[in-house]
Order: structure tokens, then C-alpha cells, then sequence
């Protein structure tokens, strides 16, 4: 694994074990969501999976924790294939926390499409802008 990845892998635990902690402490109401970005079709960016199986493994320590995969796609093309697609994403985040042991009951997943884009960015071209689309948004809520 690059050392690039490692240590980004290595934060995101650790921010994804502080926000768990302080939400069973009570501190945190609100839920600590993360983003993960796809490079096309199904298949995380490099050094994604890593930082993936860090939040979920914090996830899968407590029984009180549920997980809400939210599943989307770039804006431009055929808009079922689209939603087909962010669904699909959605099911590889799904697949990864059952594997670690989340049960299944305390996991909800959706695919969105193109349905909630993110606001394009000053000077970003569309392709990288359509890149960045492809994504997962991954929240941990504890349940009281």
C-alpha cells in the first residue's frame, strides 16, 4: 500500500473512532457522514477501500451504530442507467459492511442518480466535475 494511502487511511480511522466515541459519550447527535469517490463504474478510487473499511470497522464495534449508504452518480447520460448505477455503488458500501459483520438490520442503502448533484466549483472543467459525482456518502448515527 502507498504511503499516501496508509496514512490517509490511518486519519480517517482515527477521525471516524473519535466521532463514534463521542457519539456513544453522548457528546454528537448528529451523524458523522464521510464521502467515498468511485473512478468509474463500481470500483473505489485508489486508497477509498482502505479508508472505507476504517469507518465501517469503527461502525461495527457498537451495536447502537447504524449505517446509511447513500449511493450517487455523475448528472450527463441515460438517467435509469444512472440510477441503476448509483444503486450499484450503494450495494459495494452494503456488501463491505455485512462483510465486516454490520448486521444487516442496521444497514439502509439507496441509490440517488444524478438526483442530488454537487455544486460545481469555480473553474472546474465538466468532466472533472462529472468525476466527482461518482461517489458514496456513508453516515454513522447512533441509535438511543
Amino acid at each position: 500500500m502507498p504511503r499516501r494511502a496508509f496514512v490517509a487511511a490511518l486519519l480517517s480511522a482515527a477521525c471516524a473512532a473519535g466521532a463514534v466515541a463521542l457519539a456513544v459519550f453522548g457528546a454528537v447527535d448528529a451523524p458523522h457522514t464521510e464521502t467515498f469517490q468511485f473512478s468509474r463504474g463500481t470500483t473505489l478510487q485508489p486508497g477509498e477501500a482502505e479508508q472505507l473499511e476504517a469507518l465501517l470497522s469503527a461502525a461495527a464495534l457498537d451495536d447502537r451504530i447504524d449505517v446509511t449508504i447513500v449511493g450517487h452518480s455523475g448528472t450527463t447520460g441515460d438517467g435509469a442507467a444512472n440510477d441503476a448505477l448509483s444503486v450499484e455503488r450503494a450495494a459495494v458500501v452494503l456488501d463491505a459492511a455485512a462483510a465486516l459483520g454490520i448486521a444487516r438490520g442496521r444497514l439502509n442503502a439507496i441509490g440517488l442518480g444524478g438526483a442530488q448533484p454537487l455544486t460545481q466549483r469555480d473553474g472546474e472543467g465538466d468532466r472533472a466535475y462529472q468525476a466527482r459525482l461518482a461517489r458514496v456518502d456513508v453516515s454513522l448515527q447512533v441509535r438511543r
